[in-house]
């Protein structure tokens, strides 16, 4: 038997916020330090940033980054991980984001260059689906395209961020309600057929509509199309764990991008939809 886990930094300011709420929820203290648990649901707790700065250094070896967090999941019996996480946009518009991660070039915030992590899919959208039900006011919710560290790592996970600036992020109500949403969406059994998206903008607004009805996993936005090639379109396949039904491509994308991703996409069986 596999168990979901959340992870989520102290150095985090929004993290904490739904830690506070997360102890709330019932989640108690184990004899392991930094791990808490609630029925059937670990949370584990850590002192440095999941994702790092620009101005922080990152580690030049594969584990631990920032700990092992595969050595974690075999002794506790994880499945997958999701990171409790605010998030941060030029915008500062206050929302409620999940995504992947992976980096499609270089690795800016940690991670290995052209490296995707593993990811499962229908949690994350069960996840989003109960962000949908009723956010706090002035609260948008979006998909995000795949973006940011960490990649490597075996065990899948993906991020539900709070942002996107410190207001947001001091927003008790709003990471309650994330808390309560992760918490919900991990213990929720729907499930969608799985997907992969390319095209369209960093926050994605026709997969997150699709969303209701897909399971999406690794979103390519169109501002990565120059670096797409046959290891990276088959890593969005291969590591999205419950394997991939769809692949579709926004309609907008340009027709010479579309063929490319569509040869790419024969290779390994799997036909290219418009959405």
């Amino acid at each position: 038997m596999t168990l979901p886990a959340i992870t989520l930094s102290k150095t985090d300011i929004a993290a904490q916020n739904m830690l506070t709420a997360f102890r709330e929820m019932g989640f108690k203290e184990t004899k392991r330090d930094g791990v808490l648990r609630r029925a059937e649901i670990y949370l584990i707790v850590i002192d440095s940033p999941i994702v790092p700065t620009e101005e922080d250094s990152v580690p030049s070896g594969i584990d631990p980054y920032p700990i092992d967090y595969d050595e974690i999941a075999h002794e506790l019996g994880i499945g997958y991980y999701v990171v409790a996480s605010r998030h941060t946009s030029r915008s500062g518009t206050p929302t409620l984001t999940v995504h992947a991660t992976g980096n499609f070039g270089e690795a800016v915030y940690g991670g290995h260059p052209r490296e995707l992590q593993r990811v499962i899919a229908n949690p994350l959208r069960n996840v989003y689906l109960e962000l949908l039900s009723c956010p706090p006011d002035g609260f948008t919710v979006s998909l995000e395209a795949t973006h940011h560290s960490p990649t490597q790592f075996i065990t899948p996970m993906f991020f539900a961020e709070v942002g996107s600036n410190p207001e947001a992020w001091m927003n008790l109500d709003a990471c309650r309600y994330m808390a309560k949403g992760i918490l919900n969406g991990v213990q929720a059994q729907s499930k969608a057929p799985t997907a992969i998206g390319f095209g369209g903008g960093h926050y994605c607004p026709k997969y997150s509509e699709m969303e209701m009805n897909y399971a999406f996993g690794h979103i390519a936005p169109k501002y990565v199309f120059e670096h797409l090639d046959d290891n990276l379109i088959r890593q969005m396949v291969e590591r999205t764990i419950e394997g991939v039904d769809h692949a579709f491509i926004e309609d907008s994308s340009k027709g010479s991008d579309r063929k490319r991703i569509e040869v790419s996409l024969k290779k390994i069986g799997l036909d290219l939809q418009k959405a």
